[in-house]
């Protein structure tokens, strides 16, 4: 809420909406930002939700008519399986960029 109003009082009168972790109902972000006191004139752009397709291993966009095809993963999920060290499936996400990442949340979490 304070990100979407300090960007507001800065000339943006657009945010994405609709996404949110697993705690949270997919457009459980949208409502907060309609409802939001200050808000009132923020355009909210819902978003394609993505996910990862199980048949085609790679990343693709949700179709509801094949639920059980695709695999939601989070961004606590995704820092959760970097934090243990594992791979995440395949596909999912550039070998390179996620060696990046999971180095990051090990030493992140070793640090602790």
């Amino acid at each position: 809420y304070d990100e979407s109003r300090h960007e507001v009082s800065s000339g943006i009168n657009a945010e994405y909406g609709g996404h949110g972790d697993d705690i949270y109902e997919a457009t459980h972000g949208r409502k907060v930002l309609t409802m939001a006191p200050g808000l009132g004139q923020l355009t909210i752009i819902p978003f394609v939700v993505a996910a990862y397709d199980k048949t085609k291993m790679q990343m693709a966009f949700y179709d509801e008519s094949r639920h059980e095809d695709f695999l939601f993963i989070s961004g606590s999920k995704m820092r959760a399986i970097a934090r243990a060290g594992e791979q995440p499936p395949p596909g999912f996400m550039a070998q390179s960029a996620w060696d990046i990442m999971s180095s990051f949340y090990k030493n992140l979490a070793n640090s602790s």
